[in-house]
């Protein structure tokens, strides 16, 4: 008796523990993506960013290319002449308008001869300065040997003596002798206007860096805008950021081919003066990787979109947390409702507890054996009744049968069957068994006569069957379920069904 009930108790505290763990376990795994939520939320947020300014680089350069297109078919077409200044003012001063990165644009040819017009309308002739050859600047050759649009790298323009980056396009002059050469001027400082624009809070600081190990960073701490070496720039916030990135066995040499820089567009963060930073890396051009772009944002203005998918997090981990407490107060109501079934030895005690619940899925009570209360006499009727239970228990999930008790919980006993001993009450039972489900289906079901109250209590322990069992009365045969605290007859095609999909 006492090893029954160790067992069940074991088996119900086996539960809870279990669904202790797992609580257990999964408030860690929501505690661990809570703390990581911020990093995720601060990747996505500074790598948005920095691909905005990226893809806003590159849109800049698609209309900087298409301008420059139409320039050169205006060119083959003899629209574009160097002699005629005025004419080509009203020509090129519209661009301004399409671009407003765009800082000036320069026609030049072969011969020499250059015209130069700032984004104000104010318009140069630089090659009638000495110092300048328009056919040395390093827009003017590249793109005469191009097949397309050519771009420089960074460099100091002549005229506006400021950084910044040039495309330029050729075509054959009317003659069909020389070549002429347009080109647009983008500046750093109006790149860098647009940058801040885009920036995704104030306090963000952005800056170029080439893969060569020099910084450009407008209105920084150094005497002049310019690119400088990182040990020379002032700026230690974008320093620390470089310095985490890329170790210092990193940074090129100035032998080394461009093409070798890493390539990790990635986000890091870091802390500077006590403060949390995240900064993101991209490169401007994909291909040719040549000028990096840096974006750094501190953490204090990302922390009100984490701290509101943190709640989220934390209130779908104590949902799911108050989900496995009641499927597991769920399972542990299954187990005691069952838990006659786990042992050999059943006391008065245990029926009564058993009683006390009432029938449900897994138990049901039968007044008597064999005898008709109303006639008084045995009828047939009545053992199939109780046999449409065992049937359906062993078609279902097993359960227990208490006869000798009324459906209103009251123990009569089985005295009322009146049978000689209980030697022959067992032997009526296994003859029941044999006749109507089955001798084979007998070690799936178990028969105890239990003194209660001065009274005895048949229990039948059905433990769930492989194979389907019908219950036999005659030439017919039924297929019983249990269904809540019913057995349920199911018709032919619904049996079928059922036996089909019976796992």
């Amino acid at each position: 008796m006492k090893k029954r009930r160790f067992k069940s108790r074991n088996l119900t505290r086996d539960v809870v523990v279990v669904a202790f763990a797992f609580s257990i376990l999964l408030i860690g795994i929501v505690a661990y993506f809570a703390s990581q939520v911020k990093r995720d939320i601060s990747e996505q947020y500074i790598d948005n960013a920095s691909k905005r300014v990226a893809t806003e680089f590159q849109g800049m350069v698609g209309r900087v290319e298409s301008s420059l297109g139409m320039v050169r078919d205006w060119g083959g077409s003899g629209l574009v002449d160097l002699s005629d200044t005025e004419k080509l003012k009203e020509l090129l001063l519209p661009f301004f308008g399409k671009e407003r990165m765009l800082a000036g644009i320069s026609v030049a040819d072969s011969e020499g001869r250059s015209y130069f017009i700032l984004s104000d309308g104010t318009i140069s002739q630089p090659s009638k300065d000495k110092l300048y050859d328009s056919m040395q600047r390093p827009w003017f050759a590249p793109a005469l040997k191009a097949d397309g649009f050519y771009w420089t790298e960074i460099y100091r323009f002549f005229t506006l003596d400021e950084y910044g980056v040039t495309a330029s396009v050729s075509w054959p002059d009317k003659s069909g002798k020389g070549l002429v050469v347009a080109a647009f001027d983008i500046l750093l400082e109006d790149f860098f206007g647009t940058i801040q624009e885009m920036a995704p809070t104030a306090s963000s600081r952005a800056f170029i860096f080439q893969p060569d190990g020099r910084l450009y960073i407008p209105d920084s701490e150094s005497s002049q805008s310019e690119f400088q070496s990182v040990e020379l720039i002032k700026d230690q916030l974008a320093k620390r950021s470089l310095s985490i990135w890329w170790s210092d066995d990193m940074w090129l040499s100035d032998d080394m081919e461009i093409e070798a820089a890493p390539y990790q567009p990635e986000v890091v963060k870091m802390f500077f003066e006590g403060a949390a930073w995240w900064c993101g890396f991209v490169p401007l051009e994909k291909a040719r990787r040549n000028v990096w772009l840096g974006l750094l944002v501190p953490e204090s203005d990302i922390v009100g979109d984490i701290a509101r998918r943190r709640k989220i997090l934390f209130g779908i981990g104590i949902v799911v947390v108050l989900a496995v407490l009641a499927l597991s107060v769920f399972f542990i109501w299954r187990i005691r409702s069952r838990e006659l079934q786990l042992g050999d030895d059943i006391s008065a005690e245990d029926v009564q507890s058993l009683i006390a619940k009432g029938e449900n899925r897994y138990v049901e009570f039968k007044s008597t054996l064999r005898m008709n209360l109303h006639s008084k006499k045995p009828g047939k009727e009545i053992e199939l009744a109780w046999l449409k239970g065992v049937a359906a228990f062993l078609n279902t999930d097993g359960g227990t049968l208490l006869l000798g008790v009324t459906d209103a919980g009251e123990i009569t006993g089985l005295e009322q069957d009146v049978f000689e001993n209980e030697d022959k009450c067992r032997l009526h039972f296994k003859n029941l068994i044999a006749a109507h489900i089955g001798a084979e289906l007998s070690k799936h079901i178990r028969f105890v006569l239990v003194p209660v109250e001065g009274k005895t209590v048949g229990i039948v322990h059905c433990s769930r069957s492989a194979e389907p069992v019908f219950l036999k009365n005659g030439n017919k045969e039924a297929f019983y379920i249990r269904n809540g605290p019913s057995s349920d007859e199911l018709p032919v095609s619904k049996a079928l069904k059922y036996i089909k999909h019976r796992s």
